[in-house]
C-alpha cells in the first residue's frame, strides 16, 4: 500500500507568507489580495530567493511562447504591483531588488516549503550536492588551509574576507519591533519589544511560534540577564537619560515564571549580568562597573574607565566580562573590552575603528568562540572572535554580509548556533489627516524622512532611509534629482529662504558630521565652516544673510551659533551656550531650540534678545508652521526614549495642545537616529512610519 503525505508549501519572508498551492499570501495572518500574474512572479523569485531571475525566465512564467503581448509593459506593470502588495520600493527595496538589464532578484530571507533554514545565498541542487571523493577531500583540505590562513590575518584585514554561509530559522513573525538584548535558557527566547504604548518584556519558544507577553508593573523593562537555573530575569525600568548624574534605568529582578518583580535596592544602571550562582549582580553606570548583593547590600566599584561602559556579557564560567566602551558623541567609535570578574587585566578585544561600532554579543556554547555585532554606514553584521585567546587579538571572522542586518547575538545552548534580531531597516512616509484621523501614504509611501518643504511651497527636500542621499522634487515628488551620493550620508536638510540652496547634516567618512551646503539644482556639497568642528541643524534667517546653527549632540563643540554670510565671520548667540537644535521661525523673530540638560523647549526673541521657556517637557524635532504662529515638536514623555505625542504650542499665549497621539498607532515612527516628524507644505504632520521587517531569527554556521 503506498504512503501518502500532505506537502505545505509555505513561504514564509518577512511579517508575509505565501502558500504556494492555493496561491494565497498573508501578512501577520491578515489574508492580501494577489493577482495570478503577481503571484506566479512572487513565487518564482521565492523558489529562486538570492538569485537573479531573468526578464525572459519571468515571461516564459507569464506568458506562452505563443502568446503575442506587449512584454515589456506587462512585466513592469505586474512587477508595480506586487511590490505595492509588499509595501515596497524600487528604490530602496526590502523585497525585490532590480538588477539593471537583466531581472529581478528576492534578496530578503526565505524559509522554504519543508525547510525549517532561510538562504539569501545562491541555492544548490541535488546535482551540485553529489560530489565525488576527491572533491570533498579538496574542498576539506582547502577550508582546512583556509582556516589556518584566517587565525593569522590582523582581525581588521578580516572586513575583506568574504562573508560565512549561515542557514537562518525565523522563529517570530509579529512584525513588532524588537530592541535590545535576547536572552535564552535554550528552550525559550526573552527580549523587548516597542509598542506604540510602550516597552513591554515578551518571550517566544526556541523553536519558534506565538510571541507571548511577560507581565510586569516596571515601566519600559528592558531584560538585561537570566539566572543560571534559568528562573529569574534582570530587567531595567525606563530608558537611558542622557544627563551624566542619572545615567541609567533602576535595577529589578523579575520571576519568569510570573509575580511581581522586586527591586535590587537603589541601583541605578545601564546593564547588568548576574555573578556566579546569581548571588551577586554585575552592573555598569557610566564610566564605572560595580558588583553588588541581589538584595542591593554590599555595593563597590571595581572598575573605572575612560568612557562609557554599555553591553556586559558574562563568560559561561563567569570568571571574565566583556563589555562595550563607547564614547556618547553620535558618530564616536566603540570597542569592545574584556576584564577579570574581580575587575583586574582590562585589555581591548575588539579595537574601535572610525565611522563604525562594535558591540558586545555572546560567548558561544560549548567552546570559548565569541559572537559580536559590527555597525558601519548603517549596516549591522555579525562576527566571530575564536576562542583561542594566543590569536584573538589577530583573528575576527566576518560571518555576515547582508542583505539583512543582525545584532543582539546569544547562545542557543546548541554548538555553532545563536538567536539573533534580523531587520531590514525602511520607513513609509505617512501623513497625519486630523478630520478622518488617519495617516494616508505621503509621496506614495516613500522611504524617506526629514522632509522639508522650500519656503515657496513649491519644492521638498528629503533623504531616503536607511541609504542617507539626500534628494529634491516638486510638492507632487516628480522632477525627482538626487544631489548627494555614497559615501556621503545627508540627514535634516534645510531650504535656504531663495529656495536656491539647502543646508544639510552629513558625514563622509560615517565618523565626522558636520553641516553642508549644496545647490538645490544640484552640484558640489560644501562644508559650511571648514575645520573638525561638528555642526548640526543649520538654519536660514528670514533674510537669507545669515545661518543660525548649534552643535552636534553630544560633540565637543557648545551652544548655539550665527554665521555671517557676508564676512564668514562666526558669533555666539546670546545665552545659548547650553542649547542645541536652532530653528528659526519664517519671519526671523524668534529661535526656538532644546536645552542640553533636560532637552525642553526653549524660545529666542531675537528683538529682546531674551530666552524663555516654551515647554518643560522632553522635546525634540521642533517644526515651524509656515505663518510662524506655531510651532510643533514631540514630547518624550519626560526622556522615556521615544516620543508619546506630537504637539504645538502658540507662540502668542503659549497654549499647548496634542495634534497627534503617537501611542494609539499601530507602529512607530523610525528615523537614522530617533524616531521623526515633520510638516508638510499645508502643515499636516509628517511620520517615517515603521516599516522594517524585524524578527528573531536561529542562525547556524
Amino acid at each position: 500500500m503506498p504512503l501518502s503525505y500532505e506537502v505545505r508549501s509555505l513561504y514564509r519572508f518577512g511579517v508575509f507568507e505565501l502558500e504556494a498551492h492555493t496561491g494565497e499570501l498573508r501578512r501577520n495572518g491578515v489574508k492580501l489580495k494577489l493577482q495570478d500574474q503577481p503571484y506566479q512572479i512572487l513565487l518564482k523569485l521565492l523558489e529562486h530567493a538570492g538569485q537573479t531571475v531573468t526578464r525572459e525566465q519571468l515571461r516564459s512564467a507569464l506568458w506562452p511562447a505563443d502568446t503575442f503581448v506587449d512584454f515589456e509593459t506587462g512585466l513592469n506593470t505586474t512587477i508595480k504591483r506586487l511590490r505595492e502588495t509588499l509595501g515596497d520600493s524600487a528604490e530602496n527595496p526590502a523585497f525585490i531588488e532590480t538588477v539593471p538589464k537583466r531581472g529581478y532578484r528576492f534578496i530578503a530571507p526565505v524559509t522554504a516549503p519543508n525547510s525549517g533554514s532561510e538562504s539569501v545565498a545562491e541555492k544548490t541542487g541535488p546535482e551540485r550536492v553529489r560530489l565525488s571523493t576527491i572533491l570533498e577531500l579538496g574542498a576539506v583540505l582547502t577550508l582546512a588551509v583556509l582556516s589556518v590562513g584566517f587565525a593569522l590575518r590582523h582581525w581588521s584585514t578580516a572586513s575583506s574576507l568574504p562573508a560565512r554561509v549561515l542557514d537562518f530559522t525565523q522563529l517570530t513573525s509579529d512584525g513588532q519591533a524588537k530592541q535590545g538584548r535576547l536572552l535564552s535558557d535554550g528552550s525559550r527566547i526573552y527580549f523587548s519589544e516597542v509598542l506604540p504604548v510602550g516597552r513591554i518584556v515578551a518571550q517566544v519558544s526556541a523553536k519558534g511560534g506565538e510571541t507571548t507577553t511577560i507581565p510586569t508593573t516596571v515601566s519600559n523593562p528592558r531584560p538585561a540577564d537570566i539566572s543560571p537555573d534559568g528562573t529569574e530575569l534582570l530587567i531595567l525600568s525606563g530608558d537611558i537619560s542622557e544627563k551624566e548624574e542619572t545615567y541609567g534605568g533602576a535595577l529589578w529582578i523579575l520571576p519568569v515564571a510570573g509575580g511581581s518583580a522586586r527591586p535590587v535596592d537603589n541601583v541605578v544602571a545601564t546593564d547588568a549580568v548576574w555573578g556566579e550562582r546569581a548571588e551577586t549582580i554585575l552592573y555598569c553606570n557610566g564610566h564605572d562597573l560595580y558588583v553588588v548583593n541581589r538584595d542591593g547590600a554590599n555595593r563597590r566599584k571595581i572598575l573605572t574607565v575612560s568612557g562609557y561602559v554599555e553591553s556586559l556579557r558574562r563568560s559561561p564560567n563567569s570568571q571574565l566580562l566583556r563589555f562595550t566602551m563607547t564614547s556618547r558623541a553620535m558618530g564616536g567609535t566603540s570597542s569592545i573590552w574584556e576584564v577579570s570578574a574581580n575587575g583586574a587585566g582590562l585589555w581591548e578585544v575588539v579595537p574601535g575603528l572610525p565611522g563604525s561600532a562594535a558591540c558586545c554579543g555572546a560567548w558561544m556554547a560549548g567552546n570559548d568562540d565569541f559572537l559580536f555585532q559590527w555597525t558601519r554606514a548603517g549596516r549591522t553584521d555579525l562576527w566571530e572572535l575564536p576562542g583561542d585567546r594566543s590569536v584573538l587579538r589577530r583573528a575576527s571572522i566576518r560571518l555576515t554580509a547582508g542583505p539583512m542586518n543582525l545584532s543582539e547575538p546569544t547562545a542557543s545552548g546548541a554548538p555553532n548556533e545563536a538567536f539573533v534580531v534580523g531587520s531590514i531597516p525602511r520607513a513609509e512616509l505617512v501623513k497625519y489627516i486630523p478630520q478622518t484621523a488617519e495617516l494616508v501614504p505621503y509621496l506614495s509611501g516613500i522611504s524617506a524622512e526629514g522632509l522639508e518643504p522650500s519656503r515657496d511651497g513649491q519644492w521638498l527636500a528629503y533623504t531616503l532611509f536607511p541609504e542617507g542621499t539626500l534628494w529634491r522634487s516638486n510638492i507632487t515628488g516628480t522632477e525627482r534629482v538626487q544631489l548627494t551620493f555614497p559615501p556621503m550620508r545627508a540627514f535634516l536638510p534645510r531650504w535656504s529662504p531663495d529656495g536656491k540652496q539647502i543646508a544639510f547634516i552629513g558625514t563622509a567618512d560615517g565618523d565626522h558630521w558636520t553641516t553642508y551646503v549644496i545647490p538645490a539644482q544640484g552640484g558640489v556639497a560644501r562644508q559650511m565652516i571648514p575645520g573638525n568642528d561638528e555642526t548640526a541643524d543649520a538654519t536660514w534667517s528670514s533674510d537669507n544673510k545669515s545661518i543660525v546653527f548649534g552643535p552636534w549632540k553630544g560633540g565637543e563643540s557648545r551652544g548655539i551659533k550665527v554665521l555671517d554670510l557676508n564676512t564668514n565671520q562666526v558669533s555666539p548667540l546670546p545665552g545659548a551656550t547650553e542649547m542645541w537644535s536652532p530653528r528659526t521661525s519664517p519671519d526671523g523673530r524668534y529661535i526656538a531650540a532644546l536645552s542640553e540638560q533636560d532637552s525642553k523647549m526653549m524660545l529666542f526673541d531675537t528683538r529682546t534678545q531674551k530666552w524663555e521657556q516654551l515647554s518643560a517637557h522632553y522635546s525634540g524635532y521642533p517644526s515651524w508652521s509656515r505663518d510662524g504662529k506655531f510651532l510643533y515638536f514631540q514630547d518624550w514623555n519626560q526622556g522615556s526614549g521615544y516620543p508619546s505625542r506630537v504637539v504645538r504650542t502658540r507662540i502668542s499665549d503659549h497654549r499647548l495642545e496634542t495634534v497627534l497621539d503617537l501611542k494609539s498607532l499601530d507602529r512607530l515612527s523610525i528615523g537614522t537616529f530617533m524616531s521623526w516628524s515633520g510638516l508638510a507644505p499645508d502643515d499636516s504632520v509628517l511620520l517615517s512610519r515603521n516599516n522594517s521587517t524585524q524578527e528573531i531569527y536561529a542562525v547556524k554556521w
